[in-house]
């Protein structure tokens, strides 16, 4: 009997290697019978889901679902998903069995830029040009005035719009700057302009420089003081100057 349990434990080994085996070679004579996509996103809306994913393929003429296992071309899929505007990085393109798993990370996008000639695009996290899409319905920073129409897709956006960005960044790091800053202009004279959601004033911020300092005296301002004397008292608010806002009555 002090054999049995040996014997029994390289059986149980020898059938587990047989089925490995058999899997192994099984598998890519195994047909994919659906695509799971996974796609991740820091925003609320998907510019990529599922369906999107099936047609970028269909338009390519990939085949997949009912294709082998071993004639589905991985890095091929791969790198049509990269070159999508929309997406940011690809995790994995694998098979799990008889479905094609597609995991990867969608680009943040922080503004909707308007141009001067009617156009309009969308800039992400790092700065670069997006095109538009009717599915992105995020309430994202709107971005106008005197924008440059030197822009291309897919490239660093132009230099006011990359300002812009970076102030986008600061508003969108606190709720009260958020909730009260939806709209950056772009003057004239190559400086920002805010447009208050509560009070609607016109609100002269300039440059990056002191842009922390300038938004939380904006906060004091409107905390305590437009609170009291009230949001519509007054039509402009000028915080170009350091530690001091300077306010034009209506």
């Amino acid at each position: 009997m002090k054999y049995v349990k040996p014997i029994v434990r390289i059986v149980l080994s020898i059938t587990l290697i047989v089925v490995f085996v058999l899997a192994a070679v099984n598998m890519p004579k195994q047909r994919c019978e659906r695509i799971s996509v996974v796609a991740h996103t820091q925003n609320e809306s998907v510019t990529l889901a599922q369906k999107d994913v099936e047609r970028l393929l269909s338009d390519a003429k990939i085949e997949v679902v009912g294709k082998a296992v071993k004639e589905v071309d991985l890095g091929e899929i791969t790198n049509l998903l990269l070159a999508n505007p929309y997406i940011a990085t690809v995790n994995f393109v694998h098979f799990a069995g008889k479905k094609l798993v597609i995991d990867y990370n969608l680009k943040e996008i922080v503004l909707h830029v308007f141009t001067p000639n009617g156009e309009h695009y969308f800039v992400d996290n790092g700065g670069t040009v997006v095109p538009f899409t009717s599915k992105m319905q995020d309430y994202l920073m709107v971005v106008n005035g005197n924008v440059s129409d030197n822009y291309k897709l897919g490239k660093k956006a132009p230099r006011k719009v990359q300002d812009a960005l970076a102030l986008a960044r600061k508003i969108n790091e606190n709720d009260f700057y958020q909730a009260q800053f939806r709209q950056i202009y772009l003057n004239n004279h190559g400086e920002m302009e805010l447009t208050a959601t509560v009070g609607g004033q016109t609100i002269l911020f300039g440059g990056l420089d002191d842009a922390d300092q300038k938004l939380a005296n904006l906060k004091t301002v409107y905390e305590n003081g437009l609170s009291h004397k009230g949001y519509n008292t007054y039509a402009q608010l000028d915080a170009r100057f350091k530690n001091r806002i300077i306010a034009t009555r209506k």
